[in-house]
């Protein structure tokens, strides 16, 4: 009996070791710096900046020799991005039909898309303490939020509030935070044609519900690039420097509207004459990550 749990643990010892040469398993986090990229609007101040965001992960890998390995990971990938609108616009007061044209307005919004991502990367490792990783990436967008201000001409202030996902569903009954009472164009003296608008608006509270009934801003699917270096602390500790560059449109051009304009007859009722200007342009996500990670 003792010689044959002595075989036994020999041969559970042998195949681990062996195992151990060729399969390596991890995990690494840290914090991101990303940004979408896109086209922006002529005639008017338009853009997105770095925001911030972090990452977690499980990485496997299977190593051919000291220098050559392949791997994939599963990890839960925060971007942010820092958008900024400053321009002519308009904004749509749905209850009342109107629309209030040709003025000054200023958006501030940091977005914040959270993705599942699984990246395919082959590893090189020239020297002991650095390794180079190249590859692709699938992500799987989980949950895209914003926050931020909006600055309507001198007229009103709002605050901006979106869940792309929830917000499809809204409660017509309901606002959130209550409403905003502003002066009739057609009618300034007028306290009882006050026009209405939100004061916390939603993600698509300035399109007709009929526009996004089946429809969400972003795109579930993100496709692209991936790059890296990381460097050992030791045989298992390392930090890491990596680049995911996106090469698939994240937006919806059935929803990407143009801020500046809208398209239709020019009067101040919004009817069926008038419609969104939908852009379709292709926004890609851009993020470095910085990482700390372990494999054994």
């Amino acid at each position: 009996m003792r010689n044959i749990i002595l075989v036994f643990i020999i041969l559970v010892f042998g195949f681990s070791n062996s195992f151990a040469q060729e399969f390596h398993f991890g995990i690494r986090g840290g914090t991101n710096f990303g940004k979408i990229q896109g086209p922006s609007e002529e005639e008017v101040e338009e853009g997105h900046s770095f925001g911030n965001g972090f990452h977690f992960g499980v990485e496997a890998l299977y190593s051919f020799n000291d220098y050559l390995s392949i791997g994939t990971e599963l990890s839960y990938n925060q971007i942010g991005s820092k958008y900024h609108y400053k321009g002519k616009s308009y904004h749509i007061f749905f209850a009342e039909d109107k629309i209030l044209y040709n003025d000054d307005v200023e958006y501030n919004l940091n977005i914040s898309n959270s993705y599942i991502n699984i990246p395919v990367n082959v590893y090189i490792k020239p020297l002991r303490k650095l390794e180079f990783k190249l590859g692709g990436y699938i992500g799987f967008l989980i949950n895209p939020t914003a926050s931020g201000k909006m600055r309507f001409g001198t007229k009103f202030n709002q605050v901006l509030n979106y869940n792309y996902y929830t917000d499809a569903k809204p409660n017509p009954y309901r606002y959130r935070g209550g409403l905003l009472y502003i002066k009739n164009p057609e009618a300034p003296d007028d306290p009882t044609k006050n026009l209405s608008t939100r004061k916390i608006a939603t993600a698509y509270y300035q399109y007709p519900s009929e526009d996004y009934k089946n429809e969400r801003y972003y795109n579930v699917l993100d496709l692209g690039l991936n790059a890296g270096i990381n460097y050992y602390i030791n045989s298992s500790l390392y930090l890491g420097l990596n680049l995911q560059y996106g090469m698939y449109d994240i937006t919806n051009d059935k929803l990407d509207r143009s801020l500046k304009s809208l398209g239709g007859n020019g009067d101040s009722t919004y009817d069926d004459a008038d419609y969104l200007i939908y852009r379709k342009d292709k926004d890609t996500n851009l993020n470095l990550q910085i990482s700390l990670g372990f494999r054994f």
